[in-house]
């Protein structure tokens, strides 16, 4: 009987170490996914901020509409996120209740096996008395054992009592986390809901303001234009520095410097998902690749890398150490810097100021420069691409976002 009984208890104890262990990766999980969604959450509240003080200046439309897109975005995200939070938060609830309906069978056979020692201890003393049972020993070690075995039933009673005590506790405790998990679930659900209804909101207003810019397709035509010449004499210079290293390179550049530029170049990619954004505060309102216009739904536009909007004055940094190799000013869009980390090339333009000079080694997070606003302006765009020697990366596939 009692050995019967030990081996449910094993069986319970495996079975409930599993479901613990289970739940504790799922809690896990859902720490994880409230720290994105915190991120998330924080990212909207910076770009809400940046919209309304753009929202009245007609320089930075196309800016307020590009945040007023990402916003969008995020909250679909977000969106996506508490029901992913939901999900697990489910997943936890039925966990639970497997556990508590384990508890209570355990709890059942416990009351049972208590039963059975009460009535085998009733029976048997019913009998005959323990002292007359001991006296009555054909000799000393039948005595002992029969003693024995008698403590060892008191024993096993009274584990039997504590054990029964410490489901209980662990059954109630279990139906109170339980209860506090139907309710965060009920909250992420009416979360998910209010996000919704405010994505909605957001959607109506992106639609509005696009119709509204509708109105100006010419001067957005000639603003693109400008850009795209920025684009192209960005990329003209980038090329020429490509070659002018490659030149340098074909003429018989120091093993050492070589040796060096390998080892910087192993060390930038080892960094990849790690790398800060080069400004502070900042909103990535255009992302890397080919995509159309927001209004000019006609045009395609190439970003070879990121603009990343600012609110305020910002500093820029460089995000890995490296050399400064290029310092230069492109018409309309100020000054830029190129900085090189062994085949790797990082690209900040639209600075305000440059605090380096050519051949200077610079280090991770070391200011650059300054990007600020324009008189009249409420945000400020840096525009940052990342190559690796003559191809372009996309800057978000290295950054901890």
């Amino acid at each position: 009987m009692i050995i019967k009984s030990k081996l449910k208890s094993i069986f319970f104890i495996v079975f409930i170490s599993v479901i613990t262990v289970h739940s504790s990766s799922l809690a896990q999980t859902i720490n994880e996914l409230k720290d994105k969604k915190k991120r998330i959450e924080k990212e909207i509240e910076s770009i809400t901020n940046m919209i309304e003080k753009t929202e009245k200046e007609s320089k930075t439309s196309i800016t307020n509409i590009s945040l007023t897109k990402r916003k969008i975005d995020l909250k679909t995200n977000l969106i996506k996120q508490l029901e992913a939070e939901s999900e697990e938060l489910q997943n936890k609830i039925n966990l639970r209740k497997e556990k508590i309906d384990s508890l209570n069978r355990r709890v059942g056979i416990i009351r049972e096996e208590y039963k059975r020692i009460i009535i085998y201890t009733h029976i048997n003393q019913s009998k005959t008395n323990l002292l007359i049972q001991i006296l009555s020993s054909k000799d000393f070690n039948q005595a002992y054992k029969r003693l024995k075995f008698y403590q060892q039933l008191l024993t096993y009673k009274q584990q039997t009592v504590e054990s029964y005590k410490a489901n209980i506790k662990k059954v109630k405790d279990e139906n109170k986390t339980l209860s506090e998990n139907v309710s965060q679930l009920n909250t992420k659900q009416n979360q998910k809901e209010n996000e919704i209804n405010k994505l909605k909101d957001d959607e109506v207003l992106f639609k509005r303001k696009v119709e509204k810019l509708n109105k100006k397709k010419t001067e957005l035509s000639l603003e693109l234009n400008e850009q795209k010449k920025v684009s192209i004499k960005l990329n003209e210079t980038i090329k020429k520095l490509i070659e002018d290293e490659a030149r340098k390179d074909a003429e018989n550049l120091k093993k050492t410097s070589k040796s060096s530029n390998t080892l910087l170049s192993s060390n930038f990619k080892e960094n990849k998902g790690k790398f800060r954004l080069p400004v502070d505060n900042g909103i990535i309102t255009q992302f890397y690749g080919e995509s159309f216009h927001p209004i000019l739904k006609e045009v395609k536009i190439k970003n070879n890398g990121i603009d990343i909007s600012v609110s305020k004055e910002s500093n820029v940094y460089s995000i890995f150490k490296g050399e400064v190799r290029k310092v230069f000013k492109i018409p309309g869009s100020n000054l830029a810097v190129i900085i090189r980390h062994g085949s790797f090339l990082t690209v900040y333009s639209n600075l305000s100021t440059v605090n380096v000079s050519v051949g200077q080694e610079v280090n991770s997070l070391n200011k650059i420069g300054e990007i600020n606003l324009q008189k009249g302006e409420e945000t400020a765009i840096l525009h940052f691409e990342l190559w690796n020697e003559n191809k372009t990366e996309d800057p978000v596939k290295w950054i901890n976002m």
